[in-house]
């Protein structure tokens, strides 16, 4: 299926997924890949015009994380 959108991440993105362990940041990835095929208003969420907001549930924590789409 084709991806509705691409993800590009910010510098400070790229560091805050480094920071985390192997098994969240792959957990993260699945979820965006997911989310730029599928509606899941569990794992995307529209704040506003520009601001997105992804949520990753991990072995009962979240993970939350804001992005500007263009």
């Amino acid at each position: 299926m084709k991806p509705k959108y691409k993800i590009e991440f910010l510098d400070e993105a790229v560091e805050f997924l480094n920071e985390l362990n192997d098994k969240v940041r792959e957990k993260i990835y699945y979820n965006l890949k997911k989310s730029q095929i599928s509606n899941d208003k569990t794992l995307f969420k529209k704040l506003n015009d520009e601001i997105w907001e992804y949520r990753t549930l991990y072995k009962r924590t979240v993970t939350i994380q804001r992005t500007k789409i263009h």
